[in-house]
């Protein structure tokens, strides 16, 4: 059984292939580019494994300095309440204390106690209306300050 001519055609395209590909190993396969190219390979691997560690060193790092940041903050905050209990026992907060809201009062003291104010009179200086200026008077006021009228 016979060929056909395009099967003829397929053959003879796929040996020129295979010939082209057993020349080009003869060429370029070598001893010597078959170790450069396992050479690329391990340096590709220990650059791309220095690029990692370099990144999750930096991701480290951060959280190290915002734990320290942290741990400063709360380090700040127990010093201000140790001192705050500090200051609630001592004498000087008991006796201020004491004077507040327990109305007491030191040897030699005398307690004056004020009428409330009145709050009528509050109520009408919020009333009273402004006298307005114009902002020819306003200016006035800006550059030469509060004058009393001459008549």
């Amino acid at each position: 059984m016979r060929a056909t001519p395009a099967e003829d055609t397929l053959t003879v395209v796929m040996h020129m292939l295979l010939k082209q590909a057993r020349h080009f190993m003869r060429m370029h396969a070598t001893m010597e580019n078959g170790v450069l190219l396992v050479a690329a390979l391990i340096a590709a691997s220990l650059l791309w494994n220095t690029v990692n560690s370099l990144q999750r060193n930096f991701q480290l790092q951060q959280q190290v300095d915002l734990t320290k940041q942290e741990n400063e903050l709360i380090a700040l905050e127990n010093d201000t309440l140790e001192f705050q209990k500090r200051y609630y026992q001592s004498s000087e907060y008991m006796e201020l204390m004491a004077r507040e809201k327990l109305n007491k009062i030191a040897p030699g003291e005398r307690v004056i106690i004020l009428p409330p104010a009145p709050e009528a009179e509050a109520e009408r200086a919020a009333r009273a209306p402004r006298q307005e200026r114009t902002n020819f008077e306003q200016w006035l006021y800006f550059f030469f300050g509060e004058q009393k009228e001459q008549r």
